[in-house]
């Protein structure tokens, strides 16, 4: 009987391991289904999705880079930014497609500039990211000394659509956030490239030694990062109408809890696509719920790092009771 009572533990054990968070989430759902009577209406429920959607793209931008055992502090005003030169672009061409070359060519400068200064100069990640920030925020307020910049009646409607439009009863932006959290699930479940980025964040030591070029899929990293942070800031800057100097600032704390829970989920301490996108989910749903209960910003903060603390401290000590019983 002791074995299978020892097993039985043990599978109890690698289960809330692995899916404790997840549960905790639909805990957390039902709660605030209860507290207030319009939450689990399928308006709100469409409007959470749509919220969470620029903050799931971002996320999993992030995830690559975390996955390869990297950290990128410039997303969040890499966003301001993007968020400025789309619109500045799209007011003084008139055409959508211009405007979004612009904003995904500028997602690739600061993907590369992050890359090389981490990737190839050796300079720490968290410094190196913080500081390109830094510079970024200091020029979107240089070009806009502060002021937002709000769509002319001509855009074209595909400017607003991105961000404001329907399939059906559907947000457009929450059918890209289910497309590029598929084909992140894939890319970093079933590609050479998830493999390779994998292996770099558990052991880039060895990584070299099996012949993998570290420096350069570091780099590619935070290439994908600073891209998705583009797609997300042209569909902020859709769905506000207009660009804000500060918009996409908020973004960054948000990121990372949600990419910390995800290291929680799933997998051994890796953070993944699917994972990502239930942090996501976690994070806009306590955004959510907690304004429609009117809590103030501040306790949201507060209630957030909090569930943000106990789901890796749950995990932590759960995966090192599971090794002291091995």
């Amino acid at each position: 009987m002791m074995p299978f009572i020892k097993a039985n533990k043990q599978g109890l054990l690698n289960f809330f391991r692995k899916y404790g968070t997840v549960l905790c989430a639909m805990i957390i759902f039902v709660i605030f289904s209860f507290a207030s009577e319009n939450f689990f209406s399928s308006g709100n429920l469409l409007m959470l999705l749509r919220q969470m959607s620029m903050l799931t793209i971002i996320a999993i931008g992030f995830t690559f880079v975390m996955g390869a055992g990297g950290f990128d502090m410039s997303i969040g005003s890499a966003a301001g930014l993007i968020n400025i030169l789309f619109a500045a672009t799209l007011f003084s061409t008139s055409s959508f497609w211009i405007a979004l070359l612009a904003a995904l060519c500028c997602g690739l400068v600061i993907g590369l500039i992050n890359g090389a200064l981490v990737a190839y100069i050796g300079l720490p990640d968290f410094i190196a990211t913080f500081a390109v920030g830094s510079v970024i925020y200091g020029i979107k307020m240089l070009i806009t000394k502060g002021n937002p910049m709000f769509f002319p009646d001509n855009v074209p409607a595909i400017s607003r659509f991105i961000g404001q439009g329907y399939v059906g009863p559907i947000p457009f932006p929450v059918i890209l956030m289910f497309i590029f959290v598929g084909i992140a699930i894939f890319v970093l479940n079933k590609t050479t490239l998830g493999r390779r980025i994998y292996s770099i964040g558990g052991n880039p030591v060895a990584s070299i030694y099996a012949g993998i070029n570290v420096k350069k899929y570091r780099l590619i990293t935070f290439i994908i990062c600073s891209m998705s942070v583009s797609l997300a800031a042209v569909i902020l800057t859709s769905r506000l109408g207009s660009a804000q100097p500060l918009a996409g600032e908020e973004f960054l704390l948000d990121a990372i809890a949600v990419v910390f829970l995800s290291t929680t989920m799933f997998g051994d301490g890796e953070p993944t696509g699917e994972g990502t996108f239930v942090g996501a989910f976690v994070i806009s749903m306590l955004n959510n719920g907690l304004t429609m209960l009117n809590v103030a910003y501040y306790f949201q903060y507060i209630t957030k790092g909090l569930v943000v603390i106990i789901a890796v401290v749950i995990s932590v000590v759960l995966s090192k009771s599971m090794k002291l019983k091995m």
